[in-house]
């Protein structure tokens, strides 16, 4: 009886079987197979492309690929601007596996791939789900690989919103986002799918655009961080005394009294040693003697450090201790890699090496790992024996701008200071420079508090481009930059570039909830504080109203 139960079982088993692979074969029918739902399908681009490689409105749809080479005609090209969007209505909601946008890249000719492309669906054409976002897969310089399809698969990256089964997206509506730095060239946009809705699409459901808010678990509750250097400079202008501080952390009236608070977090950075050697990315890269050098000159007695630690004191002493402790961040300098002799970090007698081309990647980049946590150490170390009464660290500051894009696994290092940032229990800040290589994977990086730089006060660019970064630091999650120098006191048309900044902040959004931090040269805020100059004083009055929300 056994056996003959055995086999029954084993028959049924097999029955099933059958009728789910005949299920399975009668879905795929029922559904017809999958195709490119874009092909032939009109679209909308936010900016014509250049006349020299422009479009009859059909070339990103027609299912033709351009060669390798920029003057095949199945290329548009893009030069420099805003952001970039292309928008398809495939006429209908469709279930959609597959999003593909093919891109090339030459340096010779000035072709680079986007350093962001975003792909977003929609059913209404108004209301958008970013699917993914995707940086450049290689450094602008290289011509390897030539063409490029940045992507969202559906079974590889899943649905925002839907189900854990979900491999499809539900949606009539597709965008491809992307920037352009110089020449961008597109050929084709796919979208892979079937017709109609199908088992396993669901519609995208994903977090809404929104900027990075204060908090105290993402900025330890900083809202607006003004940044003061304190490198090596001529004439003095790096060196922080009590006087000179007063007027960031608090509004001070014509005599320079404090009348309320103002920046509520400091952050303290340098770009160049006394020997000219850079802290940051350079081919003039700074030696350990530089690091040195500068944390000696932060915590020295009577230094910055101490300068703003006593002016949060006499501060709160006239308008009550509602910033105290005062937050405070401190720069780690970047390990360049052209540096050969950086020096001897542990005391073993051998000068580091940060050259991969001279030690290979995996000892460049222990090197670099080696002389990165060094200095975090030490910088704890030296802030925790100082025992400030009226200071707190709320962490600290990667000083390059964008990860390097020289294939020496520049991420690693960031992720491994961020592990070391964050088991000292402190918040990892970023001010990424306008579309820098990867700027956009700042969580995966371990960032806790980025604001994104839009560079619109330094280059010769119309108001538009306030916008464009303001929207990419939303879509991306990111706080913003207000830039400025020393020349808004001196000169008109750059004090209008730096009112850009204030009056983008309403339409765009970042005028309230929103981490912002102040680039301002070496003292423009101080020179405005103080001027008997009613036009740069007004200066100081705009930023205290911005900063205050009072505007």
């Amino acid at each position: 009886m056994k056996a003959q139960w055995g086999t029954g079982m084993l028959a049924a088993v097999m029955l099933f079987a059958n009728l789910s692979l005949a299920s399975a074969e009668e879905a795929e029918q029922s559904r017809g197979a999958m195709r490119n739902l874009a092909l032939g399908k009109s679209y909308s681009v936010s900016q014509p492309p250049d006349s020299q490689y422009s479009d009859d409105g059909t070339k990103l749809t027609n299912g033709k690929y351009g060669a390798a080479a920029y003057e095949d005609e199945a290329w548009i090209g893009f030069y420099k601007g805003n952001t970039r969007e292309v928008t398809i209505d495939l006429g209908a909601a469709n279930s959609i596996a597959a999003i593909k946008a093919n891109f090339l890249q030459a340096p010779s000719g000035g072709v680079q791939y986007p350093n962001v492309t975003s792909i977003s669906v929609s059913d209404d054409g108004k209301d958008w789900n970013a699917l993914r976002h995707e940086g450049a897969p290689s450094a602008f310089w290289l011509a390897d690989p030539p063409t490029y399809s940045y992507e969202w698969d559906g079974a590889r990256d899943g649905v925002p919103g839907g189900n854990k089964h979900a491999s499809m997206a539900y949606a009539r509506y597709v965008k491809v986002t992307f920037t352009t730095n110089v020449w961008v060239f597109l050929d084709e946009i796919e979208v892979w799918g079937y017709e109609g809705k199908v088992k396993g699409a669901h519609k995208a459901k994903s977090e809404q655009p929104r900027y990075l808010e204060p908090g105290k678990r993402t900025t330890d509750g900083i809202g607006d961080m003004v940044l003061l250097y304190n490198g090596h400079y001529p004439d003095g202008l790096g060196e922080w005394t009590k006087e000179k501080i007063i007027p960031y952390i608090s509004y001070v009236d014509r005599q320079g009294q404090p009348q309320d608070w103002l920046f509520d977090g400091v952050l303290y950075l340098g770009l160049s040693s006394p020997e000219g050697r850079a802290f940051e990315m350079s081919f003039n890269g700074s030696a350990f003697e530089d690091w040195q050098w500068y944390l000696d000159k932060t915590f020295a007695p009577d230094g910055d450090m101490d300068q703003l630690n006593e002016a949060v004191r006499d501060v709160s002493r006239t308008l009550g201790k509602k910033q105290v402790p005062f937050p405070v961040v401190l720069m780690i300098p970047y390990p360049a890699e052209p540096q050969t002799n950086f020096g001897d970090v542990d005391g073993d007698g051998i000068g580091e090496n940060f050259s991969a081309a001279e030690v290979g990647a995996e000892a460049s980049l222990a090197n670099k790992k080696k002389a990165v946590g060094w200095y975090i150490d030490e910088a704890l170390r030296r802030w925790k024996d100082k025992g400030y009464s009226h200071l707190q660290l709320s962490g600290l500051y990667w000083l390059n701008e964008e990860v390097a894009p020289d294939g020496t696994r520049d991420s690693e290092l960031i992720r491994f200071a961020a592990d070391r940032v964050h088991d000292a229990g402190l918040k990892y800040y970023w001010i990424p420079r306008y579309r820098g290589y990867h700027f956009h994977d700042w969580k995966n990086l371990g960032f806790d508090a980025v604001a994104y730089q839009s560079n619109h006060f330094f280059q010769d660019s119309d108001r538009t481009r306030i916008d464009d970064a303001a929207q990419l630091a939303k879509a991306l999650g990111m706080g913003v930059e207000i830039e400025f120098d020393e020349r808004i006191n001196e000169d008109a048309g750059f004090a209008k570039r730096m009112l850009d900044y204030l009056e983008g902040a309403k339409p765009n959004g970042y005028d309230r909830k929103t981490f912002r931090g102040y680039y301002q040269g070496n003292k423009a805020i101080l020179d405005a504080a103080l001027s008997a100059d009613p036009e740069a004083r007004a200066n100081y009055e705009k930023i205290y109203r911005f900063v205050k929300g009072k505007d």
